[in-house]
């Protein structure tokens, strides 16, 4: 017949009409605080960033995996993670496991070397967050460091005088 749809259609189905019975695709959580942030909205204090991923899946440890990845935005951050770890061209069957409700599906592909990788980068990053180096340490490459100080967002090295970044306007 036709070809396989790509990965971005394999997702979220809309319906026509209203169902009698309501399908939902993502796991339904009581509590906002178990989501993974919405987007990058500063004065409400969600943040995506890789610390936000590594929080929100150290609060999911007691779910089981599905249940964990089956939020809409973290499998959107995941998929575009692509300039840390390739997971876009990864994501297929995963998506395909949450759609399906599949555990088995959705474990198996916890296995993969992609996921293993991703764990390891937050392990060696909370080992790193606990060492004696802060996140909040101002580190200039010309050896200045009452000078300038980088951005915790989007690592600009901005001037001192700054109060927010010059390239994404966040608080220092």
């Amino acid at each position: 017949m036709g070809r396989p749809l790509p990965v971005e259609y394999l997702l979220v189905d809309v319906p026509a009409s209203t169902p009698l019975v309501p399908l939902y695709t993502f796991l339904e959580r009581k509590d906002a605080k178990q989501y993974f942030p919405v987007e990058n909205r500063l004065i409400d204090g969600h943040i995506q960033d890789f610390s936000a991923l590594a929080d929100y899946l150290a609060k999911s440890r007691s779910l089981p995996f599905l249940d964990a990845v089956s939020d809409f935005h973290l499998l959107f951050y995941l998929y575009r993670m692509e300039d840390m770890l390739p997971m876009k061209s990864q994501l297929g069957p995963l998506l395909e496991a949450v759609r399906t409700k599949d555990k088995a599906k959705a474990n198996e592909w916890k296995s993969r070397e992609v996921w293993k990788t991703l764990e390891e980068l937050i392990e060696a990053s909370s080992n790193h967050d606990d060492s004696s180096m802060s996140n909040d340490v101002e580190f200039v490459p010309s050896g200045d460091a009452e000078q300038n100080w980088i951005c915790t967002f989007c690592t600009f090295i901005n001037s001192r005088e700054l109060p927010a970044c010059e390239i994404c306007n966040l608080p220092r």
